[in-house]
């Protein structure tokens, strides 16, 4: 992986054509897209930029090196690979490689063939090895999911990932990208090779998923209408080749899977009207006649499959069992559009059974509800097929859902306002199953969103009552159902432009708290740099609707004019976030994108955050908040509020209520925005006066309040409630403040639940010393008794974690809001028909004050964790942890919570780390470690099992998936990879790794955590300043460092002799593996440890302290190429072995290994490219910091040493351009270096050199010619270059000069 960097290409001297074209290589990176299950949008991306990529180092080769004629010639002429053209030069000639886009296509279709069916051929093979095909089936001893129609297997969770390259291959086809006769040929070939007129094992090789495979297909209306149906009419070879394919023995074996084993019997019966001559058919082919024997099975199916559809009895239309769901998946390759035709009819029905949702504005046509395992395997036509129905009569249109009755054209229904709950539970589950052939849908949905913003952004937006119901569906069902589709998509960083317009301008309250809960849960999804690229990306137009589309041009970042939000709640968020994907990520290597913009551009003023929090994030954003100076939050106190009331007279309206004149002056009066926040407190002190008249003004004066300020102005109560209790001299809060305070949230409804919990954890106070807010924050949380009713309902209704297989969801959320209704518009206490009347009543589904309290939840839990209160998060967790069953990530939001607080000392102890993990894991779902389970358990209190044996079984299972190796899951009751929370199983693997060794990291800190938990009794000092924060991070490194983990890594990657179980993976894999993980783990663990090994390395290794032999001129590629591999010196050259052992360590760590030559300079030098390409620039400052160490210890005694750090540190210098201080400093270590190790070496008092020197002098040459910071820069580097033999400085000057 290291080769294919560009970096890594250009430091070497010269290029063949060969070794340009071993770099990126295009079909392994589309191999692992696919394995990933990475958005088809990305996998084009992919290819776009590797094909860039190719253009401009064939374009480097042409320039700096000399090829002659003949050469270009006999490689394609002026083509790079693939039959590209370099520089745009199409060859001459009429062919079609001469349109660039047709060659494009033509490359594209044949990299994603091969990768399709290589990792086909792989799953088939799998599958094989999984199921025993040559034990005949004994039909009198069925199983469980199989009945004398039906035959299943015991097991059949392989067969997911047959549903999901079907999905792809399905897509490919429909795009045109791939056509289905080549994809027909390819699996021919692969069970009959073209090589051999014989065939040998191919009987081994045949297997009826091919051919269930090319079914799916055959329900593409252009593929049956066209090469299908000429091939049928015309010779059959086809047809023919489909029958030599099937395996007889396969539906007759133990492990028969009617399924797939009858799909050339249903090819059959789906292409019976385009074959010739029915009756000849079976003459004309003969091994007809082993298939045909079991036809009448289908036939079967499809008599009890219509006669169930005609007795509406929807047993097999509901597919609750695996045996129905298998019936129904099987009739539908037979016809076209039949089962999902019928789905629909079930889903939508023709009788008119009406029903409400909420109210009379909220009804539905009641249907039935399809089971998640009936659409996980009908065949991909009809789930594309279903999801296009609903999507063009439930919610394409403007006008409401659509129904078509009696042959009559689809219209609206009087009567009927809203999308049943089973039909949009019914699109989330499709499109989980089915990404890559359902996303247009998606991409559709989100370009109208897109479009309502921007209608939003004109000011004066008026949404019909249709419009805002669709919004509102969406909305839910994107953020309760789809935030797990969302978090790896394409187009996941740029999505808040789809909403940024809308948290502004829209008025509908209820539509409003929707949309700021999928605000808060969409920006927490974000996870990489390419949020931070959206935020300053004002001229974003929408996702593309093809993935086709040419390139993207480069970014132009600027900040907008204005703040991305005006909610202080979401602003907030926002920015932990980016101070998360700092922490975590990095900036990475963008040029241009300022962090500091970044963070201006998310609130109209920036935020005052208290010490606790900054001492948790990164230097680079403490230091924005150090330069801005923000100002706190103004405070309210009782005596100024009681002095408004009395002065103003307005306020005559709160104490008399029913004068209309005084109501229309009170509301006048908090008409202006900064007088906004001062009506909750006056509201909070006239209390006493809560009548429902009173109640009927106060409701007037908050619906003229934007809802994007009601987060800021419950802060201001929040604030002013803790300033009363401090005027009162009050130690905590009193009984009637609490019980107000309920009042407020629950029984009038005026305050939000989950804006209070915010308001009292936002980051502004340290509650490390306000102990007010602490048990404030226990009461609504833990101690307030209505909340504690509504949390005990949640448990007894016990709202499973697999939604999608809760077929009782809905009733539990029917009968939840049914118990604890919930008001939009502050009318929860009032009387009658309240005035003004309320705004339309928009469908919830899936939302509720719970759903909507976990984003809110999760933004607190940092603040807890800061709050260094073990008692209260234990207790929160403990008592809340079944809320998180409902969120989307949870597993996700552990990791991210582990990795910023790793540090914290409130994490550092047994029981607090075991409720977080317990609150944020279904074990059920996850697959961990046995340690891990019996930590969980309660059986585990320590670390002390991480050793070897541990270590060993970690980085196999990294490996594992990272050679995309296939195998029986470990746990037999893991749900469905794609209703995975991260349906790539890489990031899955190391997601679950770092929540494992992060838990470890915690009880090893715990013995001395205790003595670095404030005390809010003792008092004592608390950091509070950037210094104090610096040192903080010093004594984190030095704890990480006394960690034994890295060095134990680092032995077993580095020896395999000492692993305590030899693996099935090769050294190279440890080390990607390694690479990989030690990047995705706080970097002081793991990827510093293995950098600062360097200097042992350097120091130690005997085979580096050999002086090289005397100047030779060839250049370092030379050198490693000519070397001798004799592992003995001769006796008439008595440098070989000097040279030997040279080149072994700068050989490919695969050459060592292959021939026996393996050393640990070379595999560490291995190990640290591997750290080094997944790295950032912390981890680059760590390796100039020990370069700089050696530099200045003066303990390097040979050229070889230096020539070693050359190599080190040549693949990053590319990505260190735009960071000249550490590029300088870099490279003026190593020539300080060369400057000590001249004297040493002795051959510089003539004009003499060494062949690692001279590799050096080229190093730097080429270093200047191709990442050339700028002038200044080189200057910085004059005076080491003073200090060098005279030689040696007339070489180097130039670059100087230059």
């Amino acid at each position: 992986h290291v080769y294919d960097q560009p970096g890594y290409a250009l430091v070497r001297d010269s290029l063949t054509l060969e070794e340009t074209q071993r770099g990126a290589s295009a079909s392994r990176v589309v191999a692992d897209l696919l394995y990933q299950r990475a958005p088809i949008d990305e996998v084009f991306a992919a290819m776009r930029n590797h094909r860039t990529m190719q253009r401009k180092a064939m374009a480097a080769v042409a320039s700096d090196s000399y090829m002659p004629n003949s050469k270009l010639a006999g490689s394609g002429s002026a083509n790079g690979p693939g039959g590209l053209a370099v520089n745009g030069n199409a060859p001459s000639g009429d062919s079609v490689d001469g349109d660039g886009t047709d060659a494009e296509r033509r490359e594209a279709s044949m990299l994603l063939l091969d990768a399709m069916a290589h990792r086909i051929e792989h799953i088939v093979r799998f599958i094989q090895s999984q199921c025993d095909f040559d034990t005949l089936l004994d039909e009198r001893q069925l199983n469980a999911n199989s009945d004398s129609t039906m035959i299943v297997p015991r097991s059949f969770g392989y067969w997911e990932h047959m549903n999901e390259v079907a999905d792809q291959l399905y897509y490919f086809v429909l795009s045109d990208t791939i056509s289905y006769q080549d994809i027909h040929e390819r699996f021919y070939s692969l069970v009959f090779p073209a090589d051999s007129d014989i065939h040998p094992g191919s009987e081994a090789r045949k297997d009826n998923s091919y051919i269930w495979l090319l079914l799916q297909l055959l329900h593409i209306e252009k593929v049956a209408a066209g090469p299908v149906r000429h091939d049928l009419a015309g010779d059959e070879d086809m047809l023919d080749q489909l029958l030599q394919m099937y395996n007889e023995r396969q539906i007759v074996s133990r492990d028969a899977f009617y399924l797939r084993d009858l799909a050339l019997q249903a090819t059959m019966n789906h292409q019976q009207a385009n074959i010739r001559d029915n009756h000849g058919v079976k003459f004309r082919h003969p091994r007809m006649a082993v298939a045909m024997p079991f036809a009448p099975v289908l036939y079967q199916l499809q008599s009890e499959f219509g006669q169930q559809f005609k007795d509406e009895k929807y047993a097999l239309l509901e597919g609750r069992s695996v045996c129905a769901a298998m019936k129904t998946a099987t009739v539908s390759q037979i016809r076209q559009y039949v089962v999902p035709n019928a789905l629909y009819t079930f889903l939508v029905p023709a009788r008119e059974t009406v029903q409400q949702l909420q109210g009379p504005a909220t009804t539905y046509l009641q249907g039935g509800n399809v089971g998640y395992q009936l659409l996980d395997f009908i065949n991909v036509g009809g789930k594309h097929r279903l999801l296009q129905l609903i999507y063009k009569m439930m919610l394409a249109h403007e006008q409401g859902p659509q129904f078509q009755f009696d042959g009559r054209q689809p219209s609206t229904r009087a009567g009927i306002s809203c999308v049943a709950p089973h039909v949009v539970d019914t699109v989330y589950m499709l499109l989980y199953n089915a990404p890559y052939s359902n996303e247009l849908m998606m991409k559709e949905v989100l370009e109208k969103l897109r479009r309502c913003d921007k209608a939003m952004a004109q000011g004066g937006a008026r949404f019909s009552a249709a419009n805002l119901r669709w919004l509102y569906t969406v909305y839910q069902l994107m953020n309760c159902r789809l935030l797990r589709f969302f978090k790896y998509y394409a187009h996941a960083s740029h999505l808040v432009h789809h909403l940024r317009h809308s948290l502004v301008h829209v008025t509908h309250r209820q539509l409003y708290r929707s949309l700021e809960c999928f605000a808060l849960c969409l920006v927490n999804l974000q996870h990489d740099v390419g949020f931070l690229q959206a935020l300053l990306d004002p001229a974003y137009h929408g996702v593309p609707l093809t993935p086709h589309a040419s390139a993207p041009g480069a970014i132009r970042y600027s900040k907008p004019k204005h703040a991305w939000f005006e909610c202080a709640m979401l602003s907030r968020n926002a920015a932990v976030v980016v101070a998360r994907i700092e922490t975590m990520r990095g900036l990475g290597d963008v040029p241009g994108l300022s962090l500091d913009d970044c963070l201006d551009s998310l609130a109209p003023q920036p935020q005052l955050w208290a010490p606790a929090v900054l001492r948790y994030l990164p230097r680079a954003v403490r230091a924005y908040y150090a330069r801005c100076a923000p100002r706190a939050s103004p405070r309210v106190s009782p005596t100024a509020v009681q002095q408004l009331v009395d002065a103003r007279p307005e306020h005559a309206a709160l104490l008399h209520a029913g004068d209309a004149a005084a109501e229309a002056a009170l509301v006048a009066f908090y008409a202006p925005a900064e007088r906004q926040a001062l009506f909750l407190c006056v509201v909070w002190a006239l209390h006493a006066r809560d009548t429902p008249p009173v109640l009927a003004v106060v409701r007037r004066v908050l619906l003229a309040f934007p809802p994007s300020q009601m987060s800021s102005h419950t802060s201001a109560l929040v604030d002013f409630v803790v300033a009363g209790e401090a005027e009162r001299g009050s130690a905590e809060p009193t009984d009637a403040t609490k019980a107000q305070l309920d009042d407020f949230m629950f029984r009038l409804q005026l305050v939000h639940h989950e804006h209070v919990v915010f308001a009292l954890t936002r980051g502004e106070h340290d509650l490390r010393t306000d102990r007010m807010r602490l048990l404030l924050t226990r009461h609504v949380l833990l101690e307030s008794p209505q909340f504690s009713q509504r949390l005990d309902a949640w448990h007894q209704l016990d709202f499973q974690g697999r939604y999608w297989a809760d077929y009782g969801h809905w009733e539990k959320q029917t009968a939840y809001l049914a118990r604890f209704p919930e008001f939009f518009e502050f009318e929860a206490a009032l009387d009658g028909a309240p005035e003004p009347t309320p705004a339309l009543s928009l469908p919830v589904y899936y939302e509720n004050a719970m759903v909507r309290l976990l984003p809110v939840l999760e933004f607190a839990l940092g603040r807890m964790v800061e709050a260094e209160d073990r008692s209260l998060l234990r207790d929160v967790l403990d008592r809340m942890g079944i809320l998180y069953r409902l969120h989307q990530v949870p597993l996700t939001t552990l990791m991210n919570t582990l990795f910023v607080y790793f540090n914290a000392p409130t994490l550092h102890d047994a029981a607090v780390v075991r409720s977080l993990n317990r609150a944020l894991l279904d074990m059920s779902q996850q697959n961990f470690s046995p340690e891990f389970a019996r930590f969980m358990a309660g059986e585990l209190n320590d670390c002390a099992h991480v050793d070897a044996r541990y270590v060993s079984r970690i980085i196999e299972r990294i490996a594992r998936v990272v050679m995309r190796h296939l195998g029986p899951a470990d746990k037999p009751d893991l749900p469905e990879i794609h209703y995975r929370e991260i349906p790539n199983p890489i990031l899955l693997a190391l997601t679950e790794c770092v929540v494992e060794l992060l838990t470890w990291w915690c009880l090893h800190c715990a013995p001395a955590s205790a003595a670095r938990l404030h005390d809010p009794d003792a008092g004592g000092p608390l950091p509070t300043t950037e210094a104090e924060f610096r040192a903080e991070e010093q004594q984190r490194r030095a704890r990480a460092a006394a960690w034994p983990l890295a060095q134990l890594w680092l032995e077993l990657t580095m020896e395999p002799e000492r692993r305590p179980e030899p693996g099935a993976y090769a050294g190279a894999t440890y080390i990607h593996s390694t690479g990989v993980l030690a990047n995705v783990l706080p970097d002081e663990l793991l990827a510093f440890p293995i950098v600062q090994h360097l200097a042992r390395i350097v120091l130690e290794e005997p085979e580096l302290k050999t002086v090289s032999g005397p100047k030779r001129y060839f250049s370092f590629v030379e050198f490693a190429r000519t070397a001798r591999f004799s592992a003995t010196a001769s006796d008439d050259d008595p440098g070989a072995a000097t040279r030997f052992a040279a080149t072994a360590v700068f050989n490919s760590f695969e050459q060592n290994r292959k021939h026996a030559m393996a050393n640990r300079p070379n595999t560490y030098l291995t190990l640290l490219h591997s750290v080094l390409h997944y790295g950032g620039i912390a981890t680059f400052a760590t390796l100039s910091e020990t370069i700089h160490a050696l530099a200045a210890g003066g303990e390097l005694c040979s050229d070889t040493q230096l020539l070693y750090l050359c190599a080190t540190a040549g693949p990053i210098l590319y990505r260190l351009v735009a960071h000249e201080a550490l590029y300088v400093q870099i490279l003026g270590d190593l020539l300080s270096i060369l400057v000590q190790i001249c004297p040493r070496i002795g051959l510089f008092d003539s004009e003499a050199s060494t062949d690692a020197v001279e590799q050096i002098i080229d190093f730097f040459c080429f270093v200047k010619d191709q990442f050339d910071p700028g002038r200044p820069a080189w200057r910085r580097l004059a005076p080491h270059i003073a200090a060098l033999p005279t030689l040696l400085r007339y070489q180097l000057q130039c670059m100087v000069d230059q």
